[in-house]
């Protein structure tokens, strides 16, 4: 009787043990959690920080326009729709337009 007691004693130090390590693991992974739960925050607010905070503005398209000649905006739509019918005067009055519409003007 007394071997099985003292089996038993053994018995429960090693789950005993065995149980501190688990805690003791756990205790890491929680930390490791924490740790890595206030890297993404880092990271997320650093990301949001470089985003652009504006948009795009009209200033900035039409400076773009600007740059733009009919020449190659109807080369541009001639390699992208082989059939085309527009010509170079066609794409002239579409960029008249554009720089109408963004100057806030009128158009017919």
């Amino acid at each position: 009787m007394r071997q099985s007691l003292e089996a038993t004693d053994r018995l429960v130090v090693r789950k005993n043990l065995e149980i501190s390590e688990l805690n003791s693991r756990l205790a890491t992974k929680d930390e490791t959690n924490a740790e890595l739960g206030e890297q993404i925050d880092r990271l997320e607010s650093e990301l949001a920080s470089r985003e652009p905070t504006q948009p795009e503005t009209s200033a900035t398209v039409r400076t773009d326009l600007s740059k733009v000649e009919a020449a190659d905006l109807l080369n541009q739509l001639k390699g992208q729709r082989k059939k085309t019918k527009a010509d170079l005067g066609d794409m002239d009055a579409v960029l008249d337009l554009l720089s109408q519409l963004w100057r806030g003007e009128a158009v017919p």
